[in-house]
């Protein structure tokens, strides 16, 4: 019983400051956005999206699954650490020497010349980010969720506010988010090097440590990869088969709008995977997190959907501006299927928790198989027709997912209908208010419709919330934000 008051004290010291710093990067986020879109164009966003493909592909290599091992683990040694570190950074250190080596035949394939030197240049960044994802690893194995989110919140702000928007200002065209994105990388590895200090080892291989966790890591590196490789094959089609300047336009309206649930993914990563790994032996209380992360997860993001679709012009036009109209049916699209990359992400987080790493690569290879099917033959058709087609893919993907965690879980369709049913019904209330503000608001400029909106969306969501928070979050949800807020949620009803 003291073990379950104190995990669940720990989820919601986690979920309250990765929340709060989750909400931050959003707005601030949308703001940098809107700064950017202004002074960057579509095709100089389209080179930094080609770019990021590379190194997002390195970064899913490098690590081996390792870092999830880490977390997961029951019993994990000083030497099982100082072996993740070193091979993390040799693999890092020669993924980096290939991509530089390879620059032009990376540039030649996705069809953008301006990737040779651009690739060469975050090359430079594989080691760092290895590094980074190991030492978030230690912080969370120990629950260090404040201080690993505010790291991560610090970097994001000197890197994109303090360089990436000055630069482009000066005129440095795509190379502004070039070294933004360094900076985030190499800043937030200073950070992590200082404060996680006392959980770091000195880097030695051990090969009887590597045997230990060979297979569980490589298991969670196929998982891995099929993520990765799920999340921009969609982007790498486009780029081959459609152009620059459309990827420049897919990727900003897919960022813009898969916002939310990428953090409120690494939400799950940071805070409520590490948790469930130390109680994955306990199917009960397994199953009340299931649903919990399914009833927050769908009380967070079925409204926002609904508000999205709902405002999608406006968001544009305020945003990103009028050269980015194209962007307007992507981001409809996209927000109709936000529910369902942050629910997969739940189940995801499930089945990764008990050690199911090959079940999770099996799910990640069906999602990717997918995407890329879809994605391929929508291309003939469109920028617009791959965002119907990508959306499709990630709902059948959702539902299939769903059933093998539910099912390891023991979470039967009715317990799964009964905590999507207050979120669902307050999203299709909220698309209604939406749609007569902009009725009666008929004429008015884009920015105030979209302004008057928020502020009538978000004060009926406080009033219910006040009221009878459970018409939103429904039974679970209540007491996810119960633990939350701990002693002062006395009028959480």
């Amino acid at each position: 019983m003291n073990e379950s008051r104190n995990l669940t004290h720990e989820a919601a010291r986690g979920l309250s400051w990765s929340g709060t710093m989750l909400l931050a990067r959003i707005l601030l986020n949308v703001l940098v956005t809107a700064v950017l879109a202004r002074l960057l164009s579509p095709q100089e966003y389209g080179v930094v999206g080609a770019a990021m493909i590379v190194g997002a592909l390195g970064n899913s290599i490098a690590n081996l699954g390792m870092s999830q091992v880490v977390i997961q683990r029951r019993d994990i040694e000083e030497r099982h650490i100082g072996t993740v570190i070193s091979l993390s950074m040799l693999i890092a250190t020669i993924l980096g020497l290939l991509q530089w080596i390879f620059a032009r035949q990376i540039a030649d394939f996705l069809h953008v010349p301006e990737l040779v030197l651009v690739s060469r240049v975050l090359a430079v960044m594989m080691v760092a980010n290895a590094f980074n994802l190991v030492a978030e690893a230690i912080l969370s194995r120990h629950l260090k969720f404040k201080i690993s989110s505010i790291a991560g919140l610090a970097a994001w702000i000197a890197s994109h506010v303090g360089l990436a928007i000055p630069l482009a200002y000066l005129g440095f065209s795509y190379w502004a988010l070039v070294v933004a994105y360094m900076a985030e990388a190499f800043i937030l590895a200073s950070i992590y090097f200082f404060i996680a200090r006392d959980y770091l080892v000195r880097p030695s291989f051990d090969m009887q440590s590597y045997r230990d966790i060979r297979s569980q890591s490589l298991g969670y590196s196929l998982a891995g990869i099929s993520t990765f490789t799920a999340k921009y094959i969609d982007n790498i089609i486009v780029a081959r088969l459609i152009g620059t300047a459309e990827l420049g336009i897919y990727s900003r309206a897919y960022y813009l709008i898969a916002m939310p649930a990428t953090l409120f993914g690494n939400l799950n990563k940071s805070v409520i995977f590490p948790l469930l790994s130390k109680v994955h032996h306990d199917k009960a209380r397994l199953r009340r997190a299931h649903l919990k992360g399914f009833a927050l997860t769908a009380a967070l993001a079925l409204p926002a959907s609904a508000f999205l679709c709902c405002f999608a012009k406006e968001l544009v036009l305020t945003v990103l501006g009028q050269q980015w109209m194209d962007a307007v049916t992507p981001i409809i699209v996209f927000s109709a299927g936000i529910y369902f990359r942050a629910g997969y992400r739940v189940c995801a987080a499930v089945t990764l928790a008990t050690g199911h790493s090959y079940r999770t690569a099996s799910m990640q290879i069906t999602y990717m198989a997918l995407v890329a099917s879809f994605a391929f033959f929508s291309a003939p058709y469109g920028v617009n027709a791959v965002a119907v087609a990508v959306s499709a893919a990630m709902a059948a993907s959702f539902v299939l997912y769903t059933v093998v965690s539910c099912r390891m879980t023991g979470v039967t369709l009715w317990d799964f209908l009964l905590v999507h049913g207050p979120p669902a019904a307050f999203a299709i209330f909220v698309f209604g208010a939406g749609s007569a503000v902009k009725v009666l608001l008929e004429g008015w400029p884009h920015y105030q419709v979209l302004a008057v909106g928020l502020s009538v969306i978000g004060a009926l969501s406080l009033v219910t919330l006040y009221m009878r928070a459970s018409l939103l979050f429904g039974r679970y949800g209540v007491e996810v934000l119960k633990s939350a807020a701990s002693k002062k949620a006395s009028w959480i009803n």
